[in-house]
């Protein structure tokens, strides 16, 4: 097996918009507490490669998405991409969300080259593999907790795997589940609570990737604005902390993939744009909320001949060293990543959100039978249907069944 690890430096200018926590709120970078970047781990394994590339972005669109695909083959990588973002609330937008943050074009054009150079730098620094590691451990309780349901589940899991080379350099993948706002609305450009992840790992003596799970229902258990920097701290150590337990040895080995699927979404009619605009104007906390469902629903209206109540999703998967990686582009719920781990007897399976283009939230049919955020409010400003109940939870199955399959095919 080979494997390299290349970055490239994707800080926007000062004066972008960053983006998230609300509507409207012309919240420009005034300073960088820290670097943004985008990492990438090249693998390979026989005639078998994978880039898995992260970035410190609250998502990403589709043009960067395909114009980094478009790149690497220009490279002359012909393996498979995983592309995913950690989701901080304190960079720039990519993707226009109504209300939370302009794009700003002339950097957006910038990125996917930065991406595409951070995957040149890994191509370059491919060297041989002597050993893999998996890791597993758990977060304290009182660190994160399920901002929609009082009840709802909670992954406390920090999966990694570590990658030693013979050459002596030292690689790691960890991920947890929890939403990078640690920070909260400040106006400084950072990577939250995922930088300092990496930069505890590099302490360590490793060149980490932070790759962050399900969190559309899993913030981070802050007590005021006060503890907000002494918590983001306390959160990366737990991460890294946890991480480091309970070593296993992998085999080295490595098969990759993706798969398509539809993803249904709630059929509606003129009547109904128009009435749950009304609805959502009725009950908005403000005026920016209100002005997001009105804009929701002149779009909706506009598109309306166009609209399909169904979409087509990929999915990516990596099984390294037997252990699963699988990306989905949402947002998800904790309940989803359950299914697929329960599923496939992989408790230790690295369930990430926010892959290629972000779709927004994919919220469980609990929620959205309350009629929550994620279920309903969130796909205005995402300019999106709002799904059908229990697709999140069908995904889920969905995802297990297409893994159990391809494992069966190894086994075979």
């Amino acid at each position: 097996m080979i494997a390299g690890m290349g970055r490239a430096k994707i800080t926007p200018p000062l004066g972008v918009e960053l983006a998230g926590y609300g509507y409207y709120l012309g919240r420009r970078a005034r300073s960088v507490m820290d670097p943004l970047w985008a990492r990438a781990l090249y693998l390979k394994d026989g005639d078998r490669q994978v880039m898995l590339i992260d970035c410190d972005l609250l998502g990403l669109s589709r043009e960067v998405t395909e114009e980094v695909r478009q790149g690497l083959k220009s490279m002359g990588f012909n393996g498979e991409m995983v592309l995913v973002s950690i989701h901080t609330h304190t960079g720039p937008a990519i993707k226009y969300h109504e209300g939370c943050g302009y794009t700003d074009a002339a950097y957006t054009a910038t990125l996917a080259p930065r991406i595409l150079k951070a995957c040149r730098s890994a191509l370059e620094d491919a060297s041989e593999v002597e050993s893999l590691t998996g890791t597993f451990g758990e977060l304290p309780p009182d660190l994160i907790w399920n901002r929609s349901s009082e009840d709802g589940p909670v992954d406390l899991g920090v999966r990694g795997i570590k990658i030693r080379r013979l050459d002596g350099r030292s690689l790691a993948l960890v991920s947890a589940a929890c939403h990078p706002v640690c920070n909260g609305r400040i106006d400084a450009i950072s990577a939250d609570y995922p930088g300092e992840v990496v930069r505890l790992l590099g302490e360590e003596g490793f060149d980490g990737m932070y790759l962050n799970g399900l969190c559309g229902d899993i913030d981070p258990n802050v007590q005021g604005e006060d503890d907000r920097p002494a918590f983001r701290s306390r959160l990366a150590q737990a991460v890294v902390h946890a991480w480091g337990e309970n070593e296993k040895p992998l085999p080295c080995r490595m098969r990759a993939g993706s798969f398509v699927t539809r993803l249904k979404l709630q059929p509606v009619t003129k009547d109904e744009i128009r009435a749950s605009a009304r609805r959502a104007e009725a009950g908005a906390a403000d005026e920016g909320a209100a002005r997001v469902a009105r804009i929701w629903a002149e779009e909706m209206l506009e598109r309306f001949d166009t609209l399909s109540f169904s979409e087509e999703i990929r999915i990516s998967w990596v099984l390294l060293g037997g252990r699963l990686i699988l990306a989905l582009p949402f947002e998800g719920f904790t309940a989803t990543g359950e299914i697929i781990r329960e599923m496939t007897g992989m408790r230790d399976a690295m369930i990430l959100g926010c892959a290629e283009e972000l779709l927004g939230y994919l919220p469980s049919v609990d929620d959205i039978e309350r009629g929550a955020y994620a279920a309903l409010e969130s796909t205005y400003l995402y300019k999106r249907l709002p799904v059908l109940p229990g697709e999140a939870e069908r995904l889920g199955r969905t995802a297990a069944e297409q893994i159990g399959a391809i494992l069966k095919d190894l086994d075979g």
